[in-house]
């Protein structure tokens, strides 16, 4: 066996919540994505060997499905890699591929763009931005200044619905186990 076969451990399928079980809650669904031959609308369970069509798209967040085929040509990977790589604070330090995928998305969306975009990590970092900008735009609104209590300020939401596991979207996750948001404010 070579210094990086025992560095790396291959997990069989069968096997993988067992081995999440030992070190975290792993209490997600019973499938084991294969990343390779997942493909548009239909999860491969690495587990079963079955394919499954996917209704459940990580929450939204594979809008095109799995291996897209403009998304594995080896020119756009090659091209994409640095970014994925290294992962930016793209709002805080720019590079020439934020400037050139800005543009083409202000040419290609139908609304004007002037100035609006705000890019986040994933959906409950939006949610919970989305409401931050709500609790200040209401404070505003009602004149509040910076020493004024915020208790009265609310969101409305989604009764059983998922909003994201960051604090504040847990806030407005109901979920049949209580000890996930217990002692978050509601």
């Amino acid at each position: 066996m070579t210094t990086t076969q025992q560095q790396r451990e291959r997990i069989a399928p069968s096997r993988v919540h067992e081995a999440l079980s030992r070190h975290m809650l792993a209490d997600g669904m019973r499938v084991v994505l294969d990343l390779e031959k997942s493909h548009g609308a239909w999860v491969y369970d690495a587990r079963t060997g079955r394919e499954l069509l996917d209704l459940f798209t990580c929450y939204s967040t594979c809008p095109l499905g799995y291996n897209h085929p403009k998304l594995i040509v080896p020119e756009f990977r090659q091209r994409i890699l640095p970014a994925a790589l290294n992962k930016p604070s793209n709002s805080d330090l720019y590079t020439e591929l934020m400037a050139e995928f800005v543009e083409t998305l202000a040419r290609t969306v139908p609304a004007p763009l002037d100035r609006r975009l705000f890019f986040i990590e994933g959906g409950a970092l939006a949610v919970e931005n989305a409401m931050k900008v709500a609790f200040d735009w209401k404070a505003r609104k009602l004149g509040r200044s910076l020493e004024d209590p915020c208790d009265d300020l609310a969101i409305l939401h989604f009764v059983d619905a998922f909003h994201g596991r960051s604090g504040y979207t847990l806030s407005l996750t109901n979920t049949a186990d209580p000890r996930k948001t217990q002692y978050f404010p509601k």
